[in-house]
């Protein structure tokens, strides 16, 4: 699949509505999945998710504590 593809899929499959602090189990099923892959892949390759991987979790991070600094109380 192309880059493109890939991106209409994850962007318009259904998924299981979660809690927005679920955030930690899904990084967590991403790192399963990259296990799952990695012996199949380049040293590098594994690097290019891992960081993907790191800037997906800052990102929900940031968004967390945004959330709950200025999030309804």
């Amino acid at each position: 699949m192309e880059r493109d593809e890939l991106l209409v899929q994850m962007i318009s499959r259904a998924a299981d509505l979660r809690n927005f602090g679920d955030w930690v189990d899904i990084l967590g099923k991403y790192a399963d999945c990259l296990a799952q892959v990695g012996t199949k892949l380049t040293p590098d390759e594994v690097e290019q998710f891992l960081e993907v991987g790191a800037v997906f979790y800052r990102t929900l991070a940031r968004a967390e504590d945004y959330r709950q600094t200025f999030g309804r109380k």
